[in-house]
């Protein structure tokens, strides 16, 4: 193709040079003329490239992939990975034709260099996107197959290698020079630039990392102990991150020190709106003992407590083969006091209205969406425009159902392990997911097309798995925490993580620790909330006939001794 359009801009020339000095007019005038129309010419032919390769062969490429069975190339088309080709023609067609345009010798070799660049860029570009690509479907594999394998960090050695190979090699074509000549020279002054410029190039490679790894972002409460650091980040520059601390007092932490320490980011605690309470209360041994009718019957009068205290009145009734003290099972006051803090706190859950799952039907004569429990229901994202009802373009896929289950997700395991790695790059732009499970199934029988009145024009929208997620996260966010709808306010929050348990027992007490969470995440009122807590735990627990331990005074002074 280049070679045609080569000889036909060879013999254009010519016949405009002739031409022109037909006409009278002088060689250097035809010459600039010449260039003036060729040029016009030329950017013609790199439009016309880009318009057939990003509207024709991109679009059919798209088509090609989203009608194949197998999920793993709709990567293709999710991380963009043949958009760049639409960048690459233009600047390979000035290139050959430049000579075209452009009478001075230098001045088309510089041309031609800034297009090779470009094109060498858009390649790298195909390859970080195509790297992107791998990365989830090897996930998606590991993530199907259960193993916990992360391999975020060979994905990053590849693109550094890439890049700066790639880099290197737009500076040789810029510049003239053998790339190998380049390395050469550079490796020369490795050692001077990697002294003088240390911390720069470890703050920025820190960076690079903390931003890629989602470590850091601005606003988020970290902590480092060892540097006396418990604030929100301020301030993010190549080299320092500046964090306010909470008594006002700001702090400078070099960017690479958050790489080689550890460090908390209580952000995630934040946005999932739970924080823990893990606490012990140390229990007399000496004050343990089995339970008085007088105080079964008075636990018993507690509401949360009465089935359970039931059940185990029942049990001591018909003792089987559980703990018996004397040839008879017993009901101690610890395991009574043990219970009380359990259901008190579950007593007190913030519980959230359980999802039901939303069903999609479409028929010939419309797409009827189907709401349950007040949550909005799935629909694409070209209906928001359409002011007739949407119609299936084929009517073979007319009066099909299906059922696709939504779930909240939390964080980005759950994420793959649920809906799959080809989904998991919308983790870094939305948070509190919604993910729909077998939208393949949906995607697959009605992704071709829907038929749109819009205007009196009939327009066809293709359906895809992407624009369904990117609609459902960016629109209706069913599953967010925040937007779910409380049957019961409360001050815990369930999630799996509720225990109660007895500890080994110490030469000071009996250790019973409470590891709950709670929906308040925000540390002053935390803070009350769990002494409250606490506070009426330490009140109640003399009613169990029990005692916190404490030194006594004679114990306390021969420790000073």
């Amino acid at each position: 193709m280049t070679d045609f359009l080569i000889e036909i801009f060879r013999d254009l020339s010519e016949f405009m040079m002739s031409t022109f000095t037909g006409w009278g007019i002088g060689f250097d005038a035809a010459t600039v003329l010449k260039n003036i129309i060729n040029f016009i010419f030329i950017g013609c032919v790199s439009a016309l490239s880009w318009v057939i390769a990003k509207f024709i062969i991109i679009r059919i490429v798209h088509e090609i992939v989203t009608r194949t069975v197998n999920k793993y190339d709709d990567l293709l088309v999710t991380h963009k990975v043949v958009e760049p080709l639409s960048q690459i023609f233009p600047a390979a067609y000035i290139y050959y034709l430049i000579q075209f345009a452009v009478s001075d010798p230098e001045w088309v070799d510089t041309i031609r260099r800034m297009c090779f660049s470009w094109n060498v860029f858009s390649a790298i570009i195909i390859l970080f996107r195509a790297i992107d690509a791998v990365h989830d479907i090897v996930a998606d594999i590991l993530a199907q197959k259960e193993r916990k394998t992360n391999i975020r960090g060979y994905v990053q050695v590849a693109k550094i290698i890439i890049g700066v190979f790639g880099g290197f090699g737009i500076i040789s074509i810029i510049i003239g020079q053998n790339p190998l000549s380049l390395f050469g020279g550079l490796a020369g002054i490795s050692a001077i630039l990697m002294l003088v410029f240390k911390d720069s190039i470890s703050g920025f490679v820190a960076s690079i990392q903390l931003t890629s790894l989602d470590m850091v972002k601005m606003n988020d409460w970290i902590t480092m102990a060892g540097r006396n650091i418990e604030g929100n980040v301020v301030e993010i520059t190549l080299n320092t991150i500046k964090v306010r601390n909470f008594d006002n007092s700001v702090v400078t932490v070099p960017t690479a020190n958050l790489m080689m320490e550890s460090f908390i980011n209580w952000s995630n605690m934040q946005d999932m709106e739970a924080r823990r309470i893990k606490r012990t209360i140390i229990l007399d041994a000496n004050s343990i003992e089995v339970a008085s009718p007088e105080l079964i019957e008075r636990v018993k009068k507690i509401p949360f407590l009465t089935k359970y205290v039931e059940e185990r009145i029942q049990e001591t009734a018909n003792p089987d083969d559980n703990i018996q003290v004397f040839g008879k099972q017993v009901i101690t006051n610890l395991e009574l006091f043990r219970k009380y803090i359990e259901f008190y706190i579950r007593s007190n859950f913030q519980v959230f209205k359980k999802l039901k799952p939303t069903t999609i039907t479409v028929t010939n004569e419309e797409k009827t969406i189907q709401k349950e429990e007040g949550i909005a229901a799935l629909v694409a994202s070209v209906t928001a425009a359409a002011t007739k009802p949407v119609k299936p373009h084929n009517p073979e896929r007319a009066s099909k159902s299906y059922t696709l289950e939504v779930y909240p997700v939390e964080d980005k395991e759950d994420f793959i392990k649920i809906f799959g790695a080809e989904a998991a790059d919308y983790l870094k732009e939305f948070k509190g997911h919604t993910i729909i499970k077998d939208i393949d199934k949906f995607t697959k029988d009605f992704k071709d097309d829907l038929e749109v009145d819009k205007k009196d024009k009939k327009v066809y929208y293709p359906v895809t798995k992407s624009k369904v997620i990117m609609y459902i996260n960016n629109k209706l966010k069913t599953c967010e925490r925040k937007n779910r709808i409380v049957i019961k306010d409360g001050i815990f929050v369930e999630n799996g993580h509720l225990m109660v348990r007895q500890m080994q027992q110490t030469a000071t007490g009996i250790p019973l620790e409470i590891y709950c969470f709670t929906k308040i995440t925000e540390w002053a009122n935390f803070e009350k909330i769990q002494s409250a807590f606490f506070e009426h735990l330490f009140a109640v627990v003399k009613e169990f006939g029990l005692r916190t331990y404490q030194l006594s005074r004679d114990e306390a002074r021969s420790g000073l001794q």
